[in-house]
């Protein structure tokens, strides 16, 4: 047993990573089905000799929305979760946002969008849900510790769950009505695998060198993804067909605009001291199709894994692991790879680590490189603008912001240090700011014009912009595929 928890989350973990054969447990709207009612196929897809998960309703009552008022005057509510513990980038759709409780805990939540009011909670039999990913009417997430949960998006209640492997340190990807997840399967060897949106039947799976960067991107009929060590892939959406691979010291998630995909990269052969650019690469062949080697190479201490140990960041992050039983994490976990390529070498730092990822938005490539939010050219690579960030990087640890949530003519960057940072797209001019007073490691959801954004100390925040056309980044990355809006 890996973990070292409490008494009743010993007996859950017990009864979830060491009993009987691989299931999917399903539920109708009565009673829940039997395991052996489902195809032979989902039952033993994933081979693991492990139960499925379970999820509990729990009471709303102390879930109650804090009406507030930032300082720049703009309205909104707050909700402070239960546990203080880090949280990922919500989920807005539908007039609903969706967020787990954080790395640590063991629920999952839907808030009313408008008002902040509870509509459902749940208690899952394992801990550390990812962000939510919702499509369809339902919601995928799935816990650190080994389980992928399907939920309907109106109530909360189980549709089916896969216990897949531990750790589990990305999220799911949603598209062509499958979800897509990686996992470490029982002889520690990682795959890619693709299950029914809406009956966990395993579809395929594929072998990959470790665990994701953030999350699987769709685009098209194409699957890609990085894996930890920096490896690229390319996959046949329908079959799982591996397209290409690269070792290619990716250090994001992939980003495909225009039959190209633009991906942050460690540059070779300095291993002392990171330098990090911006790659394209082609989306045919997986060649770098860049003269003279990648786009604005900067020194990159975020990528420094003895910087990255001495931050309080650091220090944070050993404390969350060892009180979710991470005294040592499992070898299944590959931290060498994490520490190796991003600088990470702690199960919560993997787990929250989105890097400097790239995304395209009105023509323009935006990313959050350690230090600065940066707008290029995607053509030529050419710098447009930058835009400082405060603090002092070494110190703070990891990324002083998160990566930029674009919306209409304007880019969402939650900080560090509390803020959310407005700027204008065009100039990076800061057109506003929004004091959430805590601190911010996930991409915010910009959704109706309203921004939702998750804290490190487990508040959900929810501000009404000002600006009507602030919509279309529903969740992380954007949608469903995590490829925008």
């Amino acid at each position: 047993m890996r973990k070292s928890v409490s008494t009743g989350a010993l007996v859950s973990a017990i009864a979830l990573c060491s009993m009987g054969q691989a299931q999917v447990q399903m539920q109708s709207n009565a009673v829940p089905q039997q395991a052996n009612a489902m195809p032979q196929q989902a039952l033993n897809s994933i081979g693991h000799k492990q139960t499925a998960g379970s999820v509990t309703p729990i009471p709303l009552a102390g879930l109650k929305a804090e009406r507030m008022t930032t300082a720049e005057g703009k309205p909104g509510w707050r909700v402070r979760l239960p546990g203080n513990h880090p949280l990922a980038t919500p989920a807005v759709v539908d007039g609903m946002v969706f967020i787990g409780g954080g790395f640590g805990s063991y629920e999952f939540y839907a808030f009313d969008a408008r008002t902040g009011e509870a509509r459902w909670a749940i208690k899952v039999s394992d801990d550390g849900p990812t962000a939510a990913v919702v499509a369809e009417g339902v919601v995928a997430f799935n816990t650190e510790s080994c389980t992928l949960f399907v939920v309907d998006a109106k109530s909360g209640r189980m549709l089916w769950s896969k216990w897949l492997g531990d750790p589990l340190m990305s999220q799911p990807a949603i598209a062509d009505g499958k979800v897509f997840m990686a996992f470490p399967d029982n002889r520690g060897q990682h795959q890619l695998v693709a299950l029914g949106l809406k009956d966990g039947v395993e579809q395929w799976r594929a072998p990959i060198a470790g665990d994701i960067i953030s999350a699987p991107i769709v685009d098209g009929r194409g699957l890609y993804l990085a894996t930890l060590d920096g490896t690229v892939y390319r996959y046949n959406l329908s079959n799982g067909a591996l397209v290409w691979q690269k070792p290619f010291l990716a250090t994001s998630a992939p980003w495909i605009y225009k039959e190209q995909i633009f991906v942050s990269k460690r540059e070779p052969g300095q291993a002392a001291r990171p330098v990090e650019g911006v790659a394209r690469m082609e989306v045919a062949g997986g060649k770098q199709n860049q003269e003279g080697g990648s786009w604005r190479k900067r020194a990159a201490q975020w990528l420094d894994a003895d910087v990255q140990g001495r931050s309080r960041y650091a220090g944070a992050q050993k404390s969350n692991d060892s009180a979710v039983g991470f005294s040592t994490a499992p070898s299944t976990a590959k931290l060498g790879q994490a520490a190796g390529n991003i600088g990470q070498s702690t199960v919560q730092g993997a787990w929250e680590y989105q890097g400097s990822r790239p995304c395209v938005a009105n023509g323009r490539l935006f990313l959050t490189q350690g230090d600065q939010v940066v707008a290029m050219d995607p053509d030529s690579g050419k710098e447009i603008w930058s835009k400082d960030l405060s603090g002092v990087l070494k110190e703070v640890g990891g990324h002083l912001g998160a990566p930029p949530s674009p919306a209409g003519d304007k880019l969402y960057v939650a900080t560090v240090d509390g803020t959310v940072l407005v700027l204008a797209q065009q100039n990076g001019k800061v057109v506003d700011t929004i004091a959430v007073k805590s601190a911010m490691r996930f991409q915010p959801a910009v959704q109706d014009g309203r921004l939702v954004a998750g804290t490190v100390d487990g508040q959900l925040i929810s501000v009404q912009l000002d600006d009507a056309a602030a919509t279309g980044w529903a969740m992380w990355g954007g949608s469903p595929a995590h490829n925008g809006g």
